[in-house]
């Protein structure tokens, strides 16, 4: 066993991330010991210095890589005695303690703290640790399990706990070894579902995590609390990141539960509702802390376990009264907007958080009225409060100062008016004025992409609240005359230059103009279809509107032959 060790350590002093993956050494010693002898040495050189520590896995690595559990002859398994079983559990126990990332990568995730170089070097320790001990892992679970008598020992919830660690490829602890060798133990331990292992990890392991710092919502059966008791209005608590492990110092803990919640098929639903008490105090923390990269990352995955649930035909939410408990957790979320967080942040926070809102309510007969709320309430305001634009006034002195992000909620704005359908009539007051400010800023093609998701925002409005688009047609027309008229001087600017000014190009261009021609086309087509409104008729004022239309696009025209290719192209959308 010394000259494996001393070789061990040599290959890891040359260069520990090009280690050999066997050594000479490594046959002598398993012809001359066992594996409760391995463990002996290894329990003897117990040092916490990173180097012993590595040493020591890599020894573990290339000696089970050796040795042989075969009977001679081709002869089958061998039965492994109580000393060999007692050192393989403790070899799987040991190894994926140590490979668990340490708390180092806490700051990874924390945009306030400087990584310095000792972080650094910290992680990089952890990561080759890791790296060791998951090999190890994957060694002992090829090799072991055909002569244990309990092969539960291979698949014990620390050593899932282990893997799961590394199932995603760009967390910073993991390389590319360990998540294919993560991937490969997982692929075979939980081929078959495994769902009395998900309850153990998720109970023993990950929900102790979560559950430090009570949250006074919901019960400790993870259901609504309709008596909640307030914390109190000083409890420093609520700020000690002591009382959140997860975060910490346990930083793998949320990725592990996304891969618990990955698992889940619209046809587990027995195995859905008996977890999701567990899991949804780990959700809550995540939505509920301070830090925008977990508060995105809790509302991704209330998205992701509410979608099985929803497939599966459950009312776990009902049942649980909990709709309303994730509706109050999410909602601070939106109010993430510059000045006060950065326009990146804000963009990828709310990315997942308009999604979550949505979710709890797609089966409840309130959705109309809770997608209006959030309409009018947020995503309506928010697109005001990030530019200069006044609410419910037709004005063209708006500016976006946070082009991406407005375009980014008027995004958010059309899948919001196709989930209204008719119901959009009731809002047009305050949603035109948003389009109209949008297409008629005199810089709007400083950023093509707010104006293409205006122009397609518009025609999901004409379409859905076709009965009442009459009243709002001067305004509409208005903002696509202004926005054609800027699209053409801008394409007679560009063509006119000679090499690459920058800003949009011609085709970009090209494109908005059959845009704003389709949008046009959508608006005719409407007015020129009334539809049935009062006693199975159209109203009067959309008759009125009808006849009238060709006259008013012919005015139009008058005003500027350059709104002909516009107002009389023949186009379809």
């Amino acid at each position: 066993m010394d000259q494996l060790r001393k070789e061990a350590r040599e290959a890891l002093q040359r260069d520990a991330w090009n280690r050999p993956p066997y050594l000479q050494a490594a046959v002598t010693a398993t012809a001359r010991n066992g594996l409760p002898e391995l463990w002996q040495d290894l329990s003897s050189h117990n040092s916490t210095a990173h180097l012993d520590v590595h040493e020591n896995l890599y020894v573990a690595f290339c000696f089970v890589d050796s040795w042989d559990p075969l009977l001679p002859n081709d002869g089958g398994a061998r039965r492994l005695n109580r000393d060999e079983t007692e050192a393989v559990k403790n070899l799987f126990q040991w190894a994926s303690q140590l490979a668990l990332p340490s708390s180092a990568f806490a700051a990874a995730f924390d945009e306030h703290v400087e990584i310095t170089k000792d972080i650094k070097k910290a992680q990089e320790e952890s990561r080759l640790r890791s790296a060791l001990a998951i090999q190890l892992v994957l060694q002992l679970s090829a090799k072991a399990p055909a002569g244990l008598a309990d092969r539960s020992i291979a698949s014990s919830p620390d050593v899932v706990l282990a893997a799961a660690c590394f199932t995603e490829q760009n967390d910073p602890w993991t390389t590319e070894d360990s998540y294919e060798e993560a991937s490969m133990y997982l692929d075979v331990t939980m081929r078959d579902g495994n769902w009395d292992l998900i309850a153990r990890l998720l109970k023993e392991k990950i929900r102790p995590l979560f559950t430090k710092a009570k949250n006074p919502a919901i019960t400790s059966e993870g259901r609504k609390n309709f008596h909640p008791v307030p914390l109190t209005r000083f409890d420093g608590s609520v700020l000690d990141d002591e009382m959140k492990p997860w975060k910490v110092r346990d930083v793998y803990a949320t990725r592990v539960l996304e891969w618990i919640i990955s698992r889940y098929k619209p046809t587990d639903k027995a195995h859905l509702e008996a977890h999701f008490p567990l899991l949804v105090p780990a959700i809550l923390a995540l939505i509920d802390d301070n830090n925008l990269t977990f508060k995105r990352t809790g509302c991704e995955l209330l998205s992701k376990i509410l979608q099985p649930i929803h497939q599966s035909g459950s009312d776990i939410l009902v049942r649980t009264n909990l709709t309303s408990v994730f509706e109050d957790a999410i909602t601070p979320c939106l109010l993430s907007l510059p000045t006060i967080t950065a326009e990146d942040s804000s963009i990828q926070l709310l990315g997942a958080a308009y999604p979550a809102l949505l979710s709890p309510f797609s089966r409840q007969e309130t959705y109309a009225a809770k997608v209006s709320k959030i309409l009018r309430s947020n995503l309506i305001s928010s697109f005001h409060h990030i530019g200069s634009s006044t609410p419910t006034a037709i004005s063209t002195s708006a500016s976006f100062p946070h082009p991406r992000l407005s375009t980014f909620l008027l995004e958010w704005i059309t899948t919001f008016v196709k989930e209204l359908g008719i119901n959009t009539t009731k809002y047009l007051q305050e949603i035109v004025p948003v389009l109209y400010t949008t297409l008629s800023n005199p810089f709007g093609t400083a950023h093509p992409p707010l104006l293409f998701a205006a122009v397609s925002a518009t025609k999901f409005v004409i379409l859905n609240a076709h009965p009442r688009i009459w009243r709002w047609r001067g305004e509409i027309l208005g903002a696509l005359c202004a926005c054609w008229l800027l699209i053409v001087g801008e394409k007679e600017d560009r063509e006119k230059q000679k090499g690459d000014k920058g800003g949009p190009s011609v085709t970009e261009l090209v494109k908005i103009t059959r845009e704003l021609q389709g949008a046009v086309y959508v608006l005719k087509h409407t007015l020129q279809n009334p539809v049935a409104v009062v006693n199975g008729q159209p109203d009067a004022n959309q008759l009125a509107a009808k006849e009238a239309m060709q006259q008013e696009l012919q005015t139009l025209a008058e005003a500027d032959s350059e709104l002909e290719g516009l107002l009389f192209a023949d186009v379809k959308s």
